[in-house]
């Protein structure tokens, strides 16, 4: 298996796995005017939280593949 090493790649995944995590902190938490739902934009969003963990889950494992050596 050939890994890339690519050191810009790595830190982009590291800064939108930061952001995906504010995110999804910022999603669950009620009582904030949410924006990008359609619905009670003050309530806690768990669907919009567990998406955006995800996208920086993902992130963390492409940065951990792409680390720099």
């Amino acid at each position: 298996m050939v890994r890339s090493n690519n050191p810009a790649l790595f830190f982009g995944a590291i800064g939108v796995a930061v952001i995906a995590i504010a995110l999804s902190v910022y999603y669950i938490i009620p009582g904030y005017n949410h924006i990008l739902v359609t619905h009670d934009a003050t309530a806690g969003h768990p669907t919009h939280a567990l998406g955006f963990a995800a996208i920086a889950i993902v992130c963390i494992i492409a940065a951990l593949v792409n680390r720099p050596k």
